[in-house]
């Protein structure tokens, strides 16, 4: 089981890597949060890998860049994979 930091409110992923143990995943946040001032170490949890991505990862309507028709994407996934940026079209 891996576990991976998420802010509670938006559901964005702190980095894009995942822990092996909530202990690592409570002292990689405890890091970030002392080398960001701005960051609110409350605001974000812990959780396993799988219960992120099937039940708490928000789901998102976005403008597609071709047609200008609306999807649905996750809040997480990355600019170039995504139908609304000019990379995603032109790969």
């Amino acid at each position: 089981m891996t576990h991976v930091v998420y802010n509670k409110d938006t559901t964005r992923l702190l980095n894009s890597k995942t822990y092996a143990n909530p202990g690592t995943a409570k002292a990689a946040l405890t890091r970030a949060a002392k080398n960001d001032c701005t960051m609110i170490k409350a605001e974000y949890a812990i959780t396993e890998t799988n219960e992120f991505y099937n039940n708490i990862e928000k789901i998102v309507t976005r403008q597609s860049m071709m047609g200008s028709k609306d999807f649905q994407e996750r809040v997480n996934t990355p600019f170039a994979c995504s139908p609304r940026s000019e990379t995603y079209w032109c790969s």
